[in-house]
């Protein structure tokens, strides 16, 4: 199908978003095979070699289907998300190059975002992970705090912002610590020249946490622990596991002794299911998002968005 349609001169890409255990990756590959697509994935933690239960990275998934950016670096090393960025531009180049359907998909919000925006890195200090605790740690904040700091890092722009707009505050606060200068300091966005359609996936709460607490025995079954306890016995140290979060962080936590694993289990279904939460919220802040209950939306909002 190649990434143009008759009524459009920019290249077309697809987005998939949603949350944790949603079925974005399932998806993404029924419409890969249905439209001539490769995959680039927008998963943080995916990127890292050895990194597989974990996150869920299934090759047998994809099948035949082309995927990008697994394994793309060792966990041991940093991995920021400029370099996503440039890598998946390039990815983007390339299958469309090839007269393909790119498909991004995945649930990290700042590596869609980076793409889909052109958000700019300028001497990004710190890497997604720690991006990741310094956003957690902001939205503990009540929001008088958050002004507050906001104010601190950025007067600038304090007088002028919308005070009743919590996430564009933190924002702000969170650019400030990922780069250290504040937004009023920072060059614009660069939108790379591409025509998006963004689908996002929604479940029932419930389902959702239905989804989440089996995904979570079907890992512990395939051998997530002893894969957490060979990453650290080939040098991945305990505070970097614990950096991954979610399941690294848990486990990591139960293989030292700290906790057992009946607290480890439970655990992690709690902060599973308010990561996905956050995951919404991020989510819903876009309008430009088109939110689908089955793959037929989806497979029918391609097809219009590749003939138009």
């Amino acid at each position: 199908v190649g990434g143009l349609g008759p009524g459009h001169s920019l290249p077309k890409v697809i987005v998939i978003v949603g949350p944790t255990a949603s079925g974005k990756t399932k998806l993404a590959v029924a419409l890969a095979r249905r439209f001539g697509g490769e995959i680039v994935s927008a998963d943080s933690r995916q990127v890292y070699r050895g990194m597989d239960i974990g996150t869920g990275k299934d090759r047998r998934e994809y099948g035949r289907v082309p995927v990008h950016l697994l394994d793309a670096a060792s966990p041991r090393g940093q991995f920021t998300v400029a370099r996503y960025q440039r890598l998946a531009y390039r990815a983007i180049g390339q299958i469309l190059r090839r007269g393909h359907l790119p498909i991004l998909c995945g649930g990290t919000g700042l590596y869609v975002d980076a793409i889909i925006h052109g958000l700019q890195f300028p001497k990004l200090r710190i890497t997604d992970y720690e991006f990741r605790e310094i956003r957690a740690r902001l939205q503990r904040l009540s929001s008088a705090q958050l002004l507050a700091r906001r104010r601190r890092v950025d007067p600038a722009t304090y007088a002028v912002i919308d005070r009743h707009n919590r996430r564009r505050v933190e924002r702000a606060v969170e650019i400030f610590y990922a780069t250290g200068k504040p937004k009023s300091a920072q060059p614009a966005q660069s939108p790379p020249g591409y025509h998006w359609l963004l689908i996002g996936i929604t479940r029932p709460k419930t389902a959702l946490h239905r989804r989440i607490v089996h995904r979570l025995q079907v890992r512990l079954r395939q051998g997530m622990v002893a894969e957490i306890r060979r990453l650290h016995a080939q040098g991945v140290s305990w505070r970097r596991l614990d950096a991954f979060g979610l399941e690294y962080r848990w486990v990591s936590r139960y293989l030292r002794g700290q906790i057992d694993r009946q607290t480890m289990e439970a655990s992690l279904v709690r902060e599973i299911k308010q990561f996905a939460r956050r995951q919404m919220v991020w989510w819903k802040r876009n309008p430009k998002i088109t939110w689908i209950a089955n793959p037929a939306q989806a497979r029918g909002l391609v097809r219009n968005f590749i003939q138009a």
